[in-house]
């Protein structure tokens, strides 16, 4: 929770989040007054929330996922907290595997991903991941990716 709370105090890594402004306050207050083994419970309350780890099973970020009004439609937002971890390819691993809980688990029929214009990085990695542009109005791009074109990357 404290790197969370850390990553989301970090004006780099939230200038591109559509977080409320209080999400840090917020997160405290949970510190506080939320038993840690319900924390889970908290986190997955509007969809649902996983914790990036590097190899050696450190956080270094973070990735929601909520339905959204079109049935079988799921919104991604991922986070790497961790700057200097930046351009690695851990938020593409991330990315795939939410896809993968997405399309085989929970019988997603599309995944979008909303991005503003100036996070390149995030374009790139969901680009990479199959993910194609449906439109853009500023400042945001809105990706997504179907089940079926999920499907044909991996028969690729």
């Amino acid at each position: 929770m404290e790197h969370l709370i850390k990553w989301m105090s970090n004006p780099r890594i939230v200038r591109y989040l559509h977080e409320d402004p209080d999400v840090v306050r917020e997160l405290q207050r949970l510190l506080v007054t939320v038993p840690a083994p319900m924390l889970t419970f908290q986190f997955n309350r509007w969809g649902r929330f996983f914790i990036v780890c590097d190899p050696q099973g450190s956080a270094i970020g973070f990735v929601k996922m909520k339905s959204m009004a079109s049935q079988g439609t799921y919104e991604i937002v991922f986070v790497i907290g961790e700057e200097g971890l930046w351009g690695n390819g851990y938020g593409k691993n991330a990315i795939r595997a939410a896809l993968s809980t997405a399309f085989f688990e929970w019988r997603a029929k599309k995944v979008v991903a909303k991005i503003y214009a100036g996070n390149g990085r995030s374009i790139r990695s969901v680009q990479s991941c199959g993910f194609s542009c449906e439109y853009h109005e500023e400042p945001l791009f809105r990706y997504s990716i179907t089940m079926d074109d999920y499907l044909d990357r991996l028969r690729a």
